[in-house]
């Protein structure tokens, strides 16, 4: 075995073209820091030329064209010191298309300085629990290179799912501190009722490199997509899902009124107001659905005498008008969608009363610009 094959081993380089001159290894500071240099070089006979293809028929369709010196490659370092190998490449011109073009080798990728060893110690390394700072010290490479590594690694994981569920429902969550925002976004299995995966971001960008991930075929075989009012979602669903209906989901179709009247109560809920304690207690009353409010009279120690559930309810909401109309509209809301009776809920927000409470209004609003995926949601 010749001294460069030794070398070459010992440095852990597969790529046999590379000669490294053994006489030649000296220590130099770079931006502060002491490397170990090595110095060697890259030829070979190439098979064909990267600019045209063709393949070389004799020596001199292809020929040596000089170096491009001085290619600094970061490799591993060498018993704990830093190391760097300057590598002159080699420059061909092929007589063909008269295009030039350099040596490629395995030790390191295209346009990078860092060595394929160094990268993959870098990936080794973050299997561990420790912090960026930590590895890049410790490997002489930038926190920047780490991220880009990490990122590299999370981007090309393999999809857990082959398949897009044909019915499946969009929304988000509280996230933990490791997410891109505050905010988590989630795919449910409507057919199964399981969660089928989650992003850490609910971003359109993020959202759409993941959907195209998958297919066009894949996408055009979902059917369903239920969702919030988000215009972002609904914008990305129509983009991407050309065959799938969407519908606004009823949770969030009640949620718009709910919050409403429960605002409406709040603003009531005044220590000055001698009702106070009565609406302040008896909130869940006020947002049940009448139709399951009680007629059995139990002692109310705000009331101090014995009342039902219905006759609590009729007390507060004619303290105001504008609380009653309001509390009228939420109950035909929800009863319209409870029985899936489109008409009655288009009655309902078409023909507003006047002294409705303004965020009622923007509701209804809010109902009128969705009211075709509303009307999907109730057949």
């Amino acid at each position: 075995m010749s001294n460069n094959d030794y070398i070459l081993k010992l440095l852990n380089i597969e790529d046999k073209n590379i000669h490294i001159y053994s006489n030649n290894i000296e220590n130099k500071k770079i931006k502060g820091k002491n490397y170990q240099i090595l110095e060697g070089i890259l030829t070979y006979k190439p098979d064909y030329c990267p600019c045209c293809g063709v393949v070389p028929q004799n020596d001199n369709d292809i020929i040596k064209w000089g170096f491009r010196k001085n290619c600094k490659i970061k490799i591993p370092k060498i018993s704990n010191k830093c190391s760097m190998l300057f590598l002159h490449k080699q420059r061909y011109l092929c007589n063909t298309c008269n295009k030039t073009f350099i040596a490629e080798t395995s030790l390191v990728d295209r346009n990078k300085n860092i060595s394929n060893n160094t990268e993959l110690q870098i990936r080794t390394e973050l299997m561990t629990k420790q912090s960026e700072k930590d590895i890049s010290k410790r490997l002489d490479v930038s926190v920047s290179k780490i991220d880009r590594v990490l990122n590299d690694i999370s981007c090309h994981k393999v999809m857990r799912h082959p398949h897009l569920p044909q019915y499946m429902n969009w929304d988000e969550f509280k996230a933990t501190k490791d997410t891109k925002g505050k905010m988590a976004f989630m795919i449910v299995d409507n057919k199964k009722g399981t969660i089928f995966d989650i992003n850490n971001s609910r971003c359109s960008k993020d959202l759409e490199k993941y959907f195209r991930k998958y297919p066009w075929y894949e996408r055009n075989k979902v059917k369903l997509i239920s969702t919030d009012f988000y215009s972002g979602y609904i914008f990305l669903a129509n983009k991407l899902f050309k065959n799938a209906d969407i519908v606004i989901d009823r949770f969030h179709i009640v949620t718009q009124v709910y919050v409403v009247l429960n605002k409406a109560r709040i603003e009531l809920c005044k220590k000055s107001n001698p009702n106070y304690n009565k609406l302040k207690n008896y909130w869940k009353l006020i947002l049940k659905n009448e139709d399951d409010l009680t007629n059995i009279k139990q002692y109310s120690p705000y009331f101090k005498k014995e009342v039902s559930q219905r006759d609590i309810v009729n007390y507060l909401i004619n303290l105001n008008e504008s609380f009653k109309i309001t509390y009228e509209s939420y109950q035909g809301i929800i009863k319209a969608i409870k029985s899936k009776d489109i008409t009655k809920f288009k009655n309902i927000i078409y023909h507003e009363n006047k002294l409705i409470h303004p965020k009622m209004h923007q509701a209804f609003n809010l109902y009128k610009l969705n009211i075709l995926k509303i009307h999907l949601n109730m057949k």
